[in-house]
């Protein structure tokens, strides 16, 4: 009898408990600091960034214009994007490859940063051509002429080889007119210089518009929000510091780590499956909704290189529509975000962990510039840089993170910048007041 009592007893015990965790269940909150589980908008992953697409996240690094024997091109970056801006909504019919390679002596021509497929030119473009008519080889030059009996514009698509050419006309009177405005009367246009010496089409500004040097304040990113989009399963994450105090994430597979005191973050996803690289197309937009899904366009940025072999697609940062670079010295990228994917997976992802909200202080600081010929001069006195390893020039900013006491901002200062053997680094470290003190 005492043990039927005692079996009943222990069964009301369990049947509670049981009740019990079932309730906790139904009506637990997790706190703000969860590591693993977070409230709804952190279960988003969502970083607040705006959309983005291919047509505007690629754009020519340099559009200059060609007109007996000189060289032209906007002052300001600005007015060169909405030029191209207006060049892409013009209808683009007749597409053709060429057969013979003619000479290449455009009145304009636009180069990009890296090769793109010809499949994205429908996308760019106004381009009367469904994708699978496009030929599978890349171009990372346009150029147009215009032909004044007929009214005509002629856009030509350039190979990275140079070795194949695909065109296509543009049949509309104010297209034309805009055009011919642009190359006769160089209208909003400014003189540019050409380095002949240089690999290949490198051409500057012979003066510079007035630029300023920028201070901006931060916000730092939420890192929860890119572990919760990153893992496959949020809630098996776990949360930990390293020996330096910078918080560390795992699943036991893959891994993310906040690196150089909370400014940038590292994530990786162990795959060493192997397969076919994915086309340069598809690698770009798997990357580009890879990003879109966490919102993470937070800031201005642009396609920078697309590696097909490698599966890595890059992205510069930029700043009043001039590109953002980090100083030298700096371990960690502050300004690019790069992706690496292997299978179609994400196995690898490093970006800045801040946002800019807003420029400090009532006035920026006049930035004191070197003229293009100026840069001209002192690159061909330097007898430490060879011309030839020389692929690009162009003005942008050099980013200083600064740690304060009360809030953490960015200084830009605006530079000379060269593509030298594929790396972009400043023309030179002194100033303009520095080198005539001497």
């Amino acid at each position: 009898m005492r043990m039927e009592t005692t079996k009943s007893f222990l069964l009301i015990i369990l049947i509670g408990v049981s009740l019990l965790l079932t309730f906790g269940l139904w009506t637990y909150q997790p706190s703000e600091g969860d590591a693993s589980l977070g409230d709804e908008d952190t279960v988003s992953g969502d970083l607040g960034g705006t959309e983005e697409t291919i047509k505007t996240i690629v754009e020519p690094q340099s559009l200059v214009f060609h007109s007996q024997g000189e060289h032209y091109g906007f002052p300001s970056p600005q007015l060169e994007r909405e030029f191209y801006e207006e060049v892409q909504r013009w209808k683009m019919s007749n597409f053709r490859e060429k057969q013979s390679i003619s000479g290449l002596d455009p009145e304009m021509e636009m180069e990009f940063s890296d090769a793109l497929p010809m499949t994205l030119a429908n996308i760019l473009f106004n381009l009367d051509q469904p994708a699978e008519n496009l030929p599978n080889w890349s171009f990372n030059r346009v150029l147009l002429d215009y032909e004044e009996n007929s009214s005509l514009l002629e856009v030509t698509f350039v190979s990275v080889d140079q070795q194949r050419q695909a065109s296509a006309v543009i049949n509309d009177a104010s297209s034309f007119e805009l055009f011919q405005s642009k190359l006769i009367d160089k209208e909003d246009l400014i003189q540019y210089i050409h380095l002949s010496e240089g690999a290949g089409n490198v051409y500057l500004p012979s003066e510079v518009e007035d630029m300023n040097n920028y201070s901006l304040s931060i916000v730092p990113l939420n890192e929860q929000m890119l572990v919760n989009s990153l893992f496959r399963d949020p809630t098996m994450v776990s949360r930990s510091l390293t020996p330096l105090g910078q918080p560390y994430f795992s699943d036991a597979v893959r891994e993310l780590k906040v690196v150089d005191n909370g400014r940038a973050m590292n994530f990786i996803n162990p795959n060493s499956a192997e397969g076919i690289p994915a086309q340069r197309h598809e690698l770009l937009q798997s990357s580009m909704d890879s990003i879109s899904d966490h919102g993470g366009w937070t800031d201005d940025y642009k396609l920078l290189s697309v590696d097909r072999r490698a599966g890595i697609v890059r992205y510069q940062m930029f700043y009043a529509d001039y590109p953002v670079f980090d100083k030298p010295s700096v371990t960690t990228e502050l300004t690019r975000i790069e992706q690496e994917f292997k299978n179609g997976i994400l196995v690898g992802y490093q970006r800045p962990l801040f946002r800019v909200t807003s420029e400090i202080g009532p006035d920026p600081e006049p930035a004191n510039l070197d003229t293009g010929e100026e840069i001209l001069t002192y690159l061909r006195n330097d007898k430490e840089i060879s011309l030839e390893n020389i692929e690009a020039i162009r003005l942008g900013y050099q980013l200083t993170y600064n740690d304060n006491d009360n809030a953490n901002f960015l200084s830009l200062e605006a530079k000379w910048y060269m593509n030298y053997n594929g790396s972009w680094k400043p023309v030179r470290e002194e100033n303009k007041d520095a080198m005539e003190s001497n």
